[in-house]
């Protein structure tokens, strides 16, 4: 409901806002069960008093927390979340559109990419995994005249 108040920004808007109540727990029944709730907000101010209100099959996501120490990393993963709560998201609006062809200055990916070669991996040679069906090079060579390779 808007008021009087409401219809220009100034002193009185502001008064009023301080000495009206707020109806918050009004406004939170209102949505709908299943319901996707973001909030814009430099913090989740409101976390604790939404999850309470809202309905179980409802999600809510806050894009911002003061606790993080990396909040872009923070508001990227809520994207994601968004996304597979089903949230149809352009993503590529979150990247500069690429032009082509590529300037000759354009850095390469391989340079950024860390491979974690701390673990070791046992990984089978051919004979060690399918003993029985070991054919050497020789045995194959024999047939070489008769083999047809699909193309």
């Amino acid at each position: 409901m808007q008021t009087s108040h409401a219809e220009s920004f100034n002193a009185s808007y502001l008064v009023n806002n301080l000495v009206s109540p707020v109806r918050f727990y009004d406004a939170v029944r209102k949505i709908p069960s299943k319901a996707i709730v973001i909030e814009i907000a430099p913090h989740g101010l409101m976390q604790a008093l939404l999850k309470r209100s809202l309905h179980a099959e409802s999600d809510y996501i806050s894009l911002m927390s003061r606790k993080e120490s990396d909040n872009l990393h923070y508001f990227l993963s809520n994207i994601g979340k968004l996304f597979s709560l089903g949230l149809p998201l352009d993503l590529k609006k979150m990247y500069p559109p690429i032009e082509y062809p590529l300037g000759a200055g354009t850095p390469m990916l391989s340079p950024g990419i860390k491979w974690d070669h701390s673990k070791k991996w046992v990984v089978p040679s051919w004979d060690e995994f399918m003993p029985e069906r070991t054919v050497s090079f020789n045995e194959i060579s024999k047939y070489s005249d008769t083999l047809t390779f699909a193309t």
